[in-house]
């Protein structure tokens, strides 16, 4: 799949992970880098500001913002509202209120 293309905004972390491990999307490398980094430490995007995440990432504030409209979002709002649901998911399916 290539940028070019319209890309379906995914549902939930797993349709995420999918599409960028397994449906062979092709990101530039500093934006593949914030996409994997981000599957591996969701609280970093359900809780960061597009700077910190920039920081941890070692890229600049508006290649995280390129990486969350290159997977189907909106903005990088939208982006880590995802990721904020996929945390509370698993904190209610351990039992946490």
């Amino acid at each position: 799949m290539d940028l070019n293309s319209t890309v379906k905004r995914p549902s939930d972390i797993g349709e995420l992970k999918s599409m960028i491990v397994a449906a062979g999307l092709r990101l530039p490398e500093q934006q593949e880098r914030v996409a994997r980094i981000a599957l591996v430490r969701p609280e970093m995007i359900a809780f960061g500001t597009i700077s910190s995440v920039a920081i941890e990432c070692h890229v600049s504030p508006s290649t995280v913002a390129r990486v969350a409209t290159s997977l189907g979002f909106d903005s990088f709002k939208e982006f880590k509202a995802c990721f904020r649901q996929h945390l509370r998911n698993i904190s209610a399916s351990a039992g946490y209120p």
